[in-house]
């Protein structure tokens, strides 16, 4: 019902005669003044109306309702509110309330926040986007593998301005950040959906100039995914184990392209790493199990190959540290 909203004049005139029921302040614990501003958002947005609804502790208190129609109507206002830099400013305060709306796991109403979000950090300058940037580019990153493509586009794409966004003074905690999105955005590379691609391999061109990791920007700006995935475990090694971690759960995408992906940077980190973690072989090898039944056979022949690969590994590791005890012990013998 949500999308039908959108152009639906006629379920946005029953939702108007439904919040003249007194009695649904009640059920959702809506004040008299709340309900005014519900009613706001479902008319033309002139200045006046506009000025009417740019009520940041009111709006605060709907974003809590747990209703979808209702919340879908307190973003439709907060959207009008985002396009005017005058009353953008003022709404964004709401930013951190905004995140909390995606336990609903929406897709419409993520797509809301994620317009909301986009236009207000417009509107900031850079001293007061800054520390909205940090904290919402943390927690968009499980977005760009999310169900809906428009959500994973709409959130890459975001990030990218969030990144933008901060001060100089705050780049070194940002660098954390846009690390831990270089391999999420590799992978994405690989969506089935074209527009995702692109987006994907644009910003993390981007990312690798804000990182000022100037052979990952070449990569990417050739499309190179192969050698996006060389470049990543060589710039430094030290990240090879959290990004192997980081592979796990797209072993379990929705989408073969993305499993294979991840399956092809398993085997070649593995081989690439020097430390064996014996509990992360250990994950990798269950992760990679169900695979081998996979309905794709792409999928069924990488995976049986990179656990050919481990046990191979792990065989040779058994052994070389066999030998290595044995020649601890063996002064001790001869004495």
């Amino acid at each position: 019902m949500l999308p039908m909203l959108e152009t639906s004049e006629r379920i946005l005139d029953e939702l108007s005669n439904v919040l003249q029921d007194k009695q649904l302040s009640e059920i959702f614990n809506v004040t008299t003044a709340e309900l005014g501003l519900l009613h706001l958002t479902m008319v033309h947005p002139t200045e006046e109306i506009l000025k009417e609804l740019c009520k940041p502790a009111l709006l605060q208190g709907l974003l809590k309702i747990e209703s979808l129609p209702l919340l879908w109507l307190v973003l439709r206002g907060i959207v009008l509110l985002s396009e005017r830099p005058e009353t953008a400013r003022e709404i964004r305060a709401l930013l951190p309330d905004l995140m909390e709306t995606q336990q609903f796991a929406n897709t419409p109403i993520t797509l809301k926040v994620l317009n909301i979000f986009r236009n207000v950090m417009r509107h900031l300058g850079r001293k007061h986007a800054s520390p909205i940037a940090l904290k919402l580019a943390e927690k968009i990153l499980p977005l760009f593998n999310h169900v809906s493509s428009e959500v994973r586009e709409g959130s890459i794409r975001l990030f990218e301005g969030l990144m933008n966004a901060v001060l100089w003074c705050k780049k070194r905690t940002m660098k954390k950040i846009v690390c831990r999105a270089l391999l999420p955005l590799l992978f994405q590379m690989s969506d089935e959906t074209p527009s995702v691609a692109q987006a994907s391999g644009e910003v993390l061109m981007a990312c690798a100039k804000f990182l000022k990791w100037k052979e990952l920007k070449c990569r990417a700006g050739e499309e190179n995914i192969e050698e996006i995935r060389m470049c990543l475990l060589h710039q430094d090694k030290m990240r090879v184990e959290g990004y192997l971690w980081q592979s796990l759960p797209y072993l379990k995408a929705s989408q073969a392209s993305l499993r294979c992906e991840a399956v092809k940077f398993i085997g070649l980190a593995v081989q690439q790493s020097r430390d064996q973690n014996e509990e992360l072989l250990n994950e990798i090898c269950s992760a990679l199990q169900p695979l081998q039944d996979d309905v794709y056979l792409a999928v069924r022949s990488l995976a049986a190959g990179t656990i050919q690969m481990l046990r191979h590994q792990r065989q040779q590791a058994a052994s070389a540290r066999s030998r290595l005890a044995a020649l601890c012990c063996w002064p001790c013998m001869a004495i």
